[in-house]
């Protein structure tokens, strides 16, 4: 008992918002209250990937330069499958949130029952499938055959370990939609500093490890996550946590299942042409002159990218709380007010961070990779054109954050679809290819999709088509894809019951 009133006393005092601030507090302040402990994950998360570049960025030449371009032709194959399960996410944000809104805390429960049940499932078969396929797909993205075993390496053991990285993704997503941010935070932690300790080790080999290189990267990758894994279950099981998990909850409910696949399939699409569409963008890549200096800037550029969007993501992730609550209570104004107070600061952050990343960028890029001057020079072009879309990229992350809260995720789906297929994958082609301006004609078309991402985003932020809850009333999308899995009304008010 003491153990847990300290546990409740940490959580107040490090500035978690009740869900009377979520729903009547000032709206700045409780978007900074959910949004900080998010920042820091995604600061976490960032460095898993940060620490791994960075090692082996030391490795000797050129396993260096191998394996830092592994990283960045494995990731995107990660990502499209992750993409199936991550859609179902979004989907549970949405569902539970809107249900946390409306008091109807049973049904939260139930709904993160059911997410585990299928994030464990699916989280099996696409391991598996992601194992199985790892040479051939690398194979086919480059011909370059000396970095394809650096990459069917890292790749076969993550997917090794795919249900235990689910495992603490379905944790992260039900206390995200619950109103409680710092927890996933408090455990990520954790497991980042296992990895940070891990990582040296494994990678060069130090006492009893040998020399693995990119395998022992992947090691502590899935080592720190299965710590991770075990405690986020056991922080459930025992009611520390607001959502509370009972084996029962892991029952297969049919009913449950059909809603969480009709409200999370645009969803799970949008993330799995995202995925492909950045696999795409690689295979480009890896066709260019130069083409592992190419892959190893780009890799790099990505990652401090991913830090300066740490501030961005987290009010993202904030506003899908905040909407999702204030939908379920009923609030349509609040849900418009969160999403616009939210974009002006993103607008202005990201504004602050593109100055920053033009001035400083030779030095940044230079950290990561200090011995190829060519790699460097790739790297710091990338980073000063990308900075051109970065303001627009915060206006799109604002709308998204909005329409995953409401559970419109059609919308959603259109809108990375118009992203990446409808602007970026076509600009590269001509720009890196038709004009040959090779690489930078592809920092061109990544800049100039944001750019018009950011444009479509406001316009459909200003229709106000996405202010209704998913929870008592279905998007088209959605009424259309519950009649193709045959839920009907009887089934919504029986899910209503339970």
């Amino acid at each position: 008992m003491e153990e847990r009133s300290f546990y409740i006393y940490l959580k107040n005092r490090m500035g978690r918002p009740s869900k009377k601030e979520i729903l009547e507090g000032d709206i700045v302040p409780v978007l900074f209250k959910l949004a900080w402990p998010m920042m820091v994950a995604s600061l976490l998360q960032t460095m898993y990937n940060l620490v791994d570049t960075i090692w082996l960025g030391r490795l000797p030449s050129p396993e260096n330069t191998l394996s830092v371009g592994a990283l960045s032709l494995s990731w995107p194959f990660i990502f499209l499958l992750l993409s199936i399960e991550l859609g179902l996410g979004i989907s549970a944000i949405a569902m539970i949130s809107q249900h946390t809104g409306a008091k109807e805390y049973e049904e939260a429960n139930h709904d993160t029952g059911q997410l585990f049940f299928l994030f464990i499932v699916l989280s099996i078969i696409l391991g598996a499938i992601g194992y199985l396929v790892s040479e051939n797909f690398i194979s086919f993205l480059t011909q370059e055959g000396d970095i394809v075993p650096y990459a069917t390496a890292y790749l076969q053991i993550i997917f090794l370990g795919f249900p235990i990285l689910l495992i603490f993704a379905a944790f992260s997503f039900s206390l995200r939609a619950w109103g409680d941010t710092l927890t996933p935070t408090m455990v990520m932690t954790i497991a980042v500093l296992i990895n940070i300790l891990l990582d040296p080790i494994l990678i060069f080999g130090m006492g009893p490890f040998p020399h693995m290189g990119i395998r022992g990267a992947a090691i502590a990758t899935v080592l720190s996550r299965s710590v991770a894994a075990l405690f986020a279950v056991y922080l459930l099981y025992t009611r520390r946590v607001g959502i509370h998990l009972k084996l029962s909850y892991l029952k297969p409910d049919l009913v449950k299942i059909k809603k969480f696949f009709a409200v999370g399939i645009p969803a799970t699409l949008a993330r799995m042409e995202e995925s492909f569409g950045f696999v795409v963008l690689t295979g480009l890549l890896a066709m260019l002159p130069y083409q592992e200096q190419v892959l190893a800037a780009y890799g790099i550029g990505g990652r401090i990218i991913n830090i300066t969007f740490i501030v961005l993501m987290g009010l993202m992730m904030s506003v899908s709380t905040m909407v999702g609550q204030s939908l379920g209570a009923d609030k349509k104004s609040r849900a418009e007010e969160t999403t616009h107070k939210a974009m002006v600061l993103m607008v202005i952050f990201m504004s602050a961070i593109s100055v920053i990343l033009v001035i400083f960028r030779y030095p940044i890029v230079r950290f990561f990779i200090p011995d190829e001057p060519h790699v460097i020079e790739i790297g710091a072009r990338f980073l000063l054109i990308l900075a051109i879309g970065a303001p627009f990229f915060a206006i799109y992350e604002a709308v998204s954050g909005a329409l995953n809260g409401s559970g419109h995720t059609g919308q959603q789906f259109g809108l990375s679809l118009t992203r990446l297929w409808g602007l970026r994958i076509p600009m590269i082609l001509i720009f890196a290819f038709v004009l040959s301006l090779n690489s930078t004609g592809a920092w061109m078309a990544i800049a100039f999709s944001n750019v018009g991402a950011g444009i479509v985003s406001y316009w459909l932020y200003k229709q106000g088509w996405w202010k209704e809850k998913i929870i008592d009333k279905e998007s088209v999308f959605v009424s259309k894809l519950k009649k193709f899995f045959n839920i009907d009304n009887e089934d919504r008010d029986d899910l209503k019951d339970e």
